[in-house]
């Protein structure tokens, strides 16, 4: 019972190989069944010895075939870095600064939206939001050319406290900012002007965030990392890149999330709820209800929050912006009680899911240091870190800021700060949270 190989293709070989298989447990049944009644069976085992050496080539020419087919690129993370905030632009001279007024703010605006380095951090309204919220005193000082176009910006903000002290940070409370501008030289300007402003407040020193080192001669601090995942176009596409363990453990959170949202105020007290528990078990003081409030309010459009439950119950959440294609996370938190459940792994996966969805291009995990455990975290997800660059105006002779929870002066009130009934951190938390950087 001679048999041909086909050669077409891939398809047909896999057909035919279920047909031989077909016929090899047909011969089976009829060699038993010949045995059984004393029959002889030898014709239908030389039949099933070719159907089995047929079976045998052609597996091997259906591995052959998958072998020589394309599989399809598996879509891995390109290489990031954090766009440039001082450019090498030539600028028309002289160049004056001066603090940003409301018949600016729409120029300041616009220059931050088009500069390749700014983020959401660094817009006009973040620094109103900060004093209309906080009280703070803050200068937001804008480099004009000769005709009067922006092409630089600083906003600078002042934190001032008897416990913690007087410096001014551009930018508190977020991830980014420091200075933007055309060239070195207007750099400069915008910081020597925010020097004379430190002076003239008796500051201890002047911080300044940035993603890069620009080499401007600055004392620094390079002890944080911000992660940058690279996005596909699809979300099959970010699927597959991830590693077996981590589909395995975003599965698991899937069983056991009952809801989630992603929306604006109407999610602030399940969100609220959850952070702040989480800050007081961190030992850290808690902005309040209030900070979120206003801050959606002054990025609508730019800003959500997102709330992850279990059995109806806010186990999860994370604040989330938007700009110029870049998502970010600042903020997110999910409740000790429900670490087993891997909930944070599920809330992550679908807040990257609608980064996809919102046509961003990174999304940004945020940042921490080194040797934290939120660094293998983020890494885990195929995101880069990327080292930030904090820069300092110091008075001469003066050292590095220690204020980090790091310091042994601070170790005591951590400690202390998660024993608090959550009411009580929740009370006083905003009070000190403030005015920390």
């Amino acid at each position: 019972m001679a048999m041909e190989v086909p050669t077409t293709s891939l398809e047909s070989s896999k057909a035919r190989l279920e047909q031989l298989k077909s016929i090899k447990g047909r011969l089976s049944r009829q060699v038993g069944d010949a045995r059984k009644c004393g029959e002889s069976p030898e014709n239908l085992i030389t039949d099933l010895r070719q159907v089995s050496a047929e079976i045998k080539k052609l597996s091997k020419q259906l591995k052959k075939q998958l072998n020589e087919c394309q599989a399809p690129e598996k879509w891995t993370p390109s290489a990031i870095e954090i766009p440039t905030a001082i450019a090498d632009k030539q600028v028309r001279g002289p160049v004056r600064v001066e603090a940003c007024t409301d018949a600016l703010k729409s120029a300041a605006d616009a220059y931050v939206d088009h500069h390749a380095g700014a983020s959401i951090w660094h817009r006009p309204v973040i620094s109103d939001f900060i004093e209309n919220t906080y009280g703070h005193r803050t200068r937001y000082l804008c480099a004009l050319d000769v005709n009067a176009q922006v092409v630089g910006v600083l906003p600078i903000i002042q934190l001032c406290s008897r416990v913690f002290g007087n410096f001014l940070v551009s930018m508190p409370y977020f991830n980014y900012g420091g200075v933007l501008a055309d060239n070195r030289d207007v750099a400069n300007m915008l910081i020597n002007a925010a020097d004379q402003w430190r002076q003239a407040l008796d500051s201890e020193h002047l911080e300044m965030r940035l993603g890069r080192d620009y080499g401007l001669g600055l004392p620094q601090k390079t002890d944080k990392v911000t992660f940058w995942l690279p996005l596909p176009d699809n979300t099959e596409q970010l699927w597959g890149s991830f590693q077996p363990k981590l589909r395995s453990q975003i599965r698991r959170g899937q069983r056991e999330m009952t809801g989630f949202a992603i929306g604006g105020p109407e999610l602030l007290g399940e969100f609220y709820r959850v952070f702040s528990e989480n800050m007081r078990d961190l030992g850290t003081p808690v902005y309040g209800r209030e900070f979120f409030q206003n801050l959606l309010n002054s990025l609508k459009g730019h800003a959500w929050l997102v709330v992850a439950r279990i059995d109806g119950q806010a186990a999860g959440c994370a604040f989330l912006t938007s700009y110029r294609g870049r998502m970010e996370v600042p903020w997110a938190s999910t409740l000790r009680r429900y670490n087993h459940s891997a909930i944070n792994m599920v809330m992550y996966w679908r807040m990257l899911e609608y980064a996809i969805q919102q046509n961003c291009d990174v999304f940004d995990f945020g940042r921490c240091s080194r040797d934290a455990g939120t660094y293998r975290f983020k890494q885990q997800w195929g995101a880069q870190p990327l080292k930030l660059y904090w820069d300092y105006v110091l008075p001469q002779g003066k050292s590095l800021p220690a204020l980090n929870p790091d310091n042994p002066r601070f170790k005591l009130l951590i400690a202390a700060w998660q024993r608090l009934p959550v009411w009580v951190a929740n009370l006083i938390g905003p009070h000190v949270v403030k005015v920390l950087p």
